[in-house]
Protein backbone atom coordinates (compact mmCIF):
# COMPACT_ATOMS: atom_id res chain seq x y z
CA UNK A 1 0.00 0.00 0.00
CA UNK A 2 2.95 2.33 0.58
CA UNK A 3 4.32 1.93 -2.95
CA UNK A 4 1.39 3.60 -4.76
CA UNK A 5 1.55 6.41 -2.23
CA UNK A 6 5.32 6.65 -2.73
CA UNK A 7 4.96 6.73 -6.51
CA UNK A 8 2.20 9.36 -6.36
CA UNK A 9 4.23 11.45 -3.93
CA UNK A 10 7.33 11.33 -6.10
CA UNK A 11 5.24 12.30 -9.15
CA UNK A 12 3.68 15.21 -7.25
CA UNK A 13 7.11 16.33 -6.04
CA UNK A 14 8.45 16.22 -9.60
CA UNK A 15 5.45 18.23 -10.82
CA UNK A 16 5.89 20.85 -8.11
CA UNK A 17 9.60 21.10 -8.87
CA UNK A 18 8.83 21.63 -12.57
CA UNK A 19 5.93 24.07 -11.98
CA UNK A 20 8.11 27.25 -11.97
CA UNK A 21 9.44 26.29 -15.40
CA UNK A 22 5.89 26.09 -16.75
CA UNK A 23 5.07 29.52 -15.28
CA UNK A 24 7.79 31.26 -17.30
CA UNK A 25 6.71 33.40 -20.26
CA UNK A 26 6.92 31.65 -23.60
CA UNK A 27 10.14 32.35 -25.46
CA UNK A 28 10.91 31.37 -29.00
CA UNK A 29 12.69 28.05 -29.01
CA UNK A 30 16.29 28.18 -30.15
CA UNK A 31 16.98 26.46 -33.42
CA UNK A 32 17.76 22.78 -33.06
CA UNK A 33 21.44 21.91 -32.89
CA UNK A 34 23.03 20.67 -36.05
CA UNK A 35 22.84 16.94 -36.41
CA UNK A 36 26.07 15.09 -35.81
CA UNK A 37 25.63 13.42 -39.16
CA UNK A 38 23.56 10.62 -40.59
CA UNK A 39 22.50 7.81 -38.34
CA UNK A 40 24.87 4.95 -38.97
CA UNK A 41 23.49 1.39 -38.96
CA UNK A 42 25.48 0.51 -35.82
CA UNK A 43 24.24 3.58 -33.92
CA UNK A 44 21.12 2.05 -32.28
CA UNK A 45 23.12 -0.74 -30.66
CA UNK A 46 25.76 1.73 -29.49
CA UNK A 47 23.10 4.06 -28.11
CA UNK A 48 21.42 1.04 -26.48
CA UNK A 49 24.65 0.18 -24.65
CA UNK A 50 24.88 3.77 -23.40
CA UNK A 51 21.26 3.72 -22.25
CA UNK A 52 21.92 0.39 -20.55
CA UNK A 53 24.85 1.86 -18.62
CA UNK A 54 22.85 4.97 -17.75
CA UNK A 55 19.85 3.03 -16.42
CA UNK A 56 22.16 0.81 -14.39
CA UNK A 57 23.69 3.92 -12.83
CA UNK A 58 20.24 5.40 -12.13
CA UNK A 59 19.14 2.14 -10.50
CA UNK A 60 22.12 2.48 -8.11
CA UNK A 61 21.36 6.05 -6.96
CA UNK A 62 20.42 6.27 -3.28
CA UNK A 63 16.89 7.65 -2.99
CA UNK A 64 16.71 7.08 0.77
CA UNK A 65 16.46 10.79 1.66
CA UNK A 66 13.53 11.18 -0.76
CA UNK A 67 11.80 8.16 0.81
CA UNK A 68 12.44 9.62 4.28
CA UNK A 69 10.95 12.96 3.27
CA UNK A 70 7.82 11.31 1.91
CA UNK A 71 7.28 8.62 4.52
CA UNK A 72 9.72 8.61 7.45
CA UNK A 73 8.59 5.14 8.56
CA UNK A 74 9.14 3.54 5.15
CA UNK A 75 12.75 2.47 5.80
CA UNK A 76 15.29 2.17 8.54
CA UNK A 77 17.12 5.46 9.02
CA UNK A 78 20.40 5.62 7.20
CA UNK A 79 20.00 2.34 5.34
CA UNK A 80 20.71 2.96 1.67
CA UNK A 81 17.74 2.55 -0.63
CA UNK A 82 18.20 2.55 -4.37
CA UNK A 83 15.69 2.05 -7.14
CA UNK A 84 17.47 -1.19 -7.94
CA UNK A 85 17.10 -2.52 -4.41
CA UNK A 86 13.42 -1.58 -4.39
CA UNK A 87 12.92 -3.38 -7.69
CA UNK A 88 14.91 -6.41 -6.50
CA UNK A 89 12.67 -6.80 -3.46
CA UNK A 90 9.68 -7.60 -5.66
CA UNK A 91 11.53 -9.26 -8.53
CA UNK A 92 15.07 -10.59 -8.09
CA UNK A 93 15.53 -10.60 -11.88
CA UNK A 94 14.36 -7.00 -12.43
CA UNK A 95 17.76 -5.65 -13.46
CA UNK A 96 18.48 -8.58 -15.77
CA UNK A 97 15.06 -8.19 -17.39
CA UNK A 98 15.63 -4.44 -17.80
CA UNK A 99 18.99 -5.04 -19.50
CA UNK A 100 17.42 -7.68 -21.77
CA UNK A 101 14.60 -5.32 -22.75
CA UNK A 102 17.04 -2.52 -23.59
CA UNK A 103 19.22 -4.88 -25.65
CA UNK A 104 16.20 -6.27 -27.52
CA UNK A 105 14.80 -2.82 -28.24
CA UNK A 106 18.11 -1.44 -29.50
CA UNK A 107 18.64 -4.54 -31.66
CA UNK A 108 15.17 -4.06 -33.17
CA UNK A 109 15.90 -0.40 -33.83
CA UNK A 110 19.19 -1.41 -35.44
CA UNK A 111 17.34 -3.66 -37.87
CA UNK A 112 14.85 -0.88 -38.62
CA UNK A 113 17.65 1.62 -39.30
CA UNK A 114 19.45 -0.81 -41.61
CA UNK A 115 16.21 -1.56 -43.49
CA UNK A 116 15.42 2.15 -43.78
CA UNK A 117 18.96 2.80 -45.05
CA UNK A 118 18.50 0.11 -47.68
CA UNK A 119 15.09 1.49 -48.73
CA UNK A 120 16.11 5.17 -48.65
CA UNK A 121 17.48 5.42 -52.22
CA UNK A 122 14.32 3.88 -53.68
CA UNK A 123 12.10 6.12 -51.55
CA UNK A 124 14.07 9.20 -52.56
CA UNK A 125 13.75 8.30 -56.25
CA UNK A 126 10.01 7.73 -55.84
CA UNK A 127 9.54 11.06 -54.04
CA UNK A 128 11.61 12.90 -56.66
CA UNK A 129 9.54 11.34 -59.45
CA UNK A 130 6.28 12.27 -57.68
CA UNK A 131 7.53 15.84 -57.21
CA UNK A 132 8.41 16.10 -60.92
CA UNK A 133 4.97 14.78 -61.91
CA UNK A 134 3.18 17.19 -59.56
CA UNK A 135 5.21 20.13 -60.87
CA UNK A 136 4.51 19.11 -64.48
CA UNK A 137 0.78 18.78 -63.79
CA UNK A 138 0.71 22.18 -62.07
CA UNK A 139 2.65 23.73 -64.96
CA UNK A 140 0.21 22.22 -67.48
CA UNK A 141 -2.80 23.42 -65.49
CA UNK A 142 -1.40 26.96 -65.31
CA UNK A 143 -0.71 26.92 -69.06
CA UNK A 144 -4.25 25.73 -69.85
CA UNK A 145 -5.71 28.38 -67.54
CA UNK A 146 -3.59 31.08 -69.14
CA UNK A 147 -4.67 30.16 -72.71
CA UNK A 148 -8.29 29.34 -71.91
CA UNK A 149 -8.07 25.68 -72.81
CA UNK A 150 -10.45 23.27 -71.14
CA UNK A 151 -8.72 20.77 -68.88
CA UNK A 152 -8.43 17.27 -70.37
CA UNK A 153 -10.75 14.51 -69.23
CA UNK A 154 -9.35 12.43 -66.36
CA UNK A 155 -7.79 9.15 -67.43
CA UNK A 156 -10.00 6.10 -67.24
CA UNK A 157 -13.27 7.75 -68.32
CA UNK A 158 -14.98 6.56 -71.52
Amino acid sequence: MRHPFLAASVAALAFLAAAPAFAQPHRAAPPPPHAAGPLRPESPEQIGRQIDQLTDAIMSVDIGPVVDAIDPSARARGAPTSLGSLADRRDPYARARMHQDIAATSAGLGVAVREAAAAAPILLQTLAQARRQIQAAARDARARAAYGDAPPEPAGRP
